[in-house]
């Protein structure tokens, strides 16, 4: 088949899938771009801007954070420790390949670990290298960055673990081509995470509550989905509203139909 046409067709089962069902969405979109390039694991991360300039100019990651993030599998060279411990690290040394990526931030762009934008062989003597990517044998990487607006970023990263063959341009290329055109589905995946409008991401119980919002059902059918008491589950509510400016479920749905 076309491979234009194959990204055609995805672009329709995303759209066709709920609102609620994002991690089901976003699940297809990494499987289906793994297959078609080869890549073993993917991963997607939320990028906030928390500074402006001129406080900008003076700090590691140029005023933006990585806020929040979703993997397509769950290995166990990643244990919740080992995160932490990366993110901690990285809070006082970046790196190279990420303050490139977000150096270059409020443009479309994408890269390959092995396509010159970073001096390879002086990265694999960082500490950036040494913990993340040594330890958990990735081979290469593809990074895609979708600016959905000045302040909230959306970044795919795909790996090869473990592999001697590298990515090609033409694979970096089909997943250019997917991402760049739904701009639509980014957007969706930031406001999820409570990113789009706000720099601090939604809990976890918020997040949740947030994806039964998104369905038909009541609020007592949510608590009871969730095992919460009406109380509470109104409380959360009326946090998800007061985070997004909205005042009630049709207005929550407005921002992400696109209407708002």
């Amino acid at each position: 088949m076309d491979p234009a046409e194959l990204i055609y067709g995805l672009w329709d089962e995303l759209a066709d899938l709920p609102l609620a069902e994002s991690r089901t969405a976003l699940e297809l979109l990494f499987s289906r771009l793994c297959e078609w390039i080869g890549a073993d694991d993917a991963f997607w991360i939320g990028i906030a801007r928390v500074k402006d300039t001129p406080e900008a100019d003076d700090d590691l990651l140029y005023g933006w954070r990585l806020r929040t993030a979703e993997r397509w599998i769950t290995r166990p060279e990643y244990s919740p420790e080992f995160v932490r411990k990366v993110l901690a690290h990285m809070e006082r040394d970046p790196g190279m390949s990420t303050r490139k990526v977000i150096r270059d931030a409020g443009r479309f762009r994408s890269y390959r670990l092995r396509d010159g934008f970073i001096d390879f062989e002086a990265f694999r003597r960082t500490p950036q290298y040494q913990m993340y990517f040594q330890q958990g044998g990735i081979s290469d990487r593809i990074w895609c960055v979708f600016p959905v607006n000045r302040d909230a970023e959306s970044l795919f990263c795909f790996d090869r673990i473990r592999r001697r063959k590298h990515f090609t341009p033409e694979d970096e290329q089909r997943v250019v081509r997917t991402l760049r055109g739904i701009k639509w589905f980014h957007r969706q995946l930031l406001l999820n995470h409570g990113l789009l409008v706000g720099k601090t991401p939604l809990s976890p119980a918020h997040r949740r509550l947030l994806l039964q919002l998104l369905s038909h059902q009541s609020e007592k059918e949510i608590a009871d989905v969730l095992g919460l008491s009406r109380a509470t589950t109104h409380k959360y509510v009326t946090d998800i509203y007061r985070s997004f400016g909205v005042s009630s479920r049709a207005g929550l749905m407005t921002l992400w139909t696109g209407g708002a």
